[in-house]
């Protein structure tokens, strides 16, 4: 389980199905084919890789989209840029695909040569790129897992816990993982939080959002879009205790477009409660929510 798994395993599907992109748009000094090999590794590290001991069917794989953008070529192999990360989960019994997680990431560091191969990260330190890439997937699948069953995501928050644990101490210093009270948006406050009691009813609230509301839609709309008024309630509760957290701020970013899509036929009562809710929780961005009125 600690080593990269190339091709297919024969007991259990591997768990991810993603789209991987990687531009460099101000390249002086390297080769853009470095870039090409990177993403075409990274691709086949992320969706190759066995993550977990479940099997997933084909259908069954997390979708979802990993964009790296480069800004800064800090030599041959260094660089710096932003990675956004992002999922869906299907819902049951339609084509549509609901956004679970899009959390765009502004401080990646990481050394890459095209030599040294991409490695699965979990019980120890590999290097600082393969800990980003495994941190994530671990992430991605806390995620994922916490929409099916409540808390269901708990032993992959701890996987993506125990990669941060394990980074040398300068690293864990470094950028996009030291804890920083001024600005708490990294990849330290996005695992410390979801692991938090402060935070379980957040998670609670991504199960009855997914599982109880939007699986339930194609048998009762109007008992579903219920379901969903009382998970964002929940999670302007959680935002009052904890103003303006990573998770709530990662919630607004991933669901604001479903959100409106789905209460635009709201009744006027259920529309003013989202909308004010969410223009709380969400404050710069609320003209996205002025077509609730």
């Amino acid at each position: 389980m600690c080593v990269l798994v190339l091709g297919s395993a024969t007991l259990s599907a591997q768990e991810f199905n993603l789209n991987v992109k990687v531009s460099a748009p101000n390249l002086k000094l390297v080769d853009p084919k470095l870039f090409d090999n990177l993403e075409k590794e990274m691709e086949e590290f992320m969706n190759s890789t066995t993550w977990t001991d479940q099997i997933f069917e084909a259908h069954e794989r997390i979708i979802g989209n990993i964009q790296i953008t480069i800004s800064e070529e800090l030599s041959k192999t260094s660089f710096k840029g932003e990675i956004v990360i992002q999922t869906s989960r299907p819902v049951y019994n339609s084509t549509y695909l609901s956004p679970v997680l899009r959390y765009l990431d502004r401080n990646l560091t990481f050394s890459y040569d095209g030599l040294r191969p991409i490695q699965k990260t979990t019980d120890g330190y590999i290097d600082n790129f393969s800990s980003i890439l495994s941190f994530y997937a671990y992430y991605m699948l806390g995620a994922d897992f916490d929409t099916y069953s409540n808390m269901g995501g708990d032993k992959y928050f701890e996987k993506a816990y125990n990669i941060y644990n394990n980074l040398p101490s300068n690293l864990q210093r470094g950028p996009g993982w030291t804890p920083d009270n001024n600005k708490q948006q990294n990849r330290y406050y996005l695992i410390e939080n979801i692991r938090s009691p402060k935070f379980r009813r957040f998670r609670t609230a991504m199960y009855n959002y997914h599982r109880l509301g939007m699986d339930k839609m194609y048998n009762d709309v109007n008992n579903g879009r219920t379901v969903l008024l009382e998970a964002i309630t929940d999670v302007g509760r959680v935002n009052k205790e904890v103003n303006n957290s990573i998770l709530t701020r990662m919630f607004s970013d991933t669901k604001r477009l479903e959100i409106v899509d789905v209460f635009i036929i709201a009744t006027p009562s259920e529309k003013t409660k989202v909308k004010n809710i969410m223009m709380s929780i969400d404050p710069t961005q609320s003209n996205a929510y002025r077509e609730l009125r």
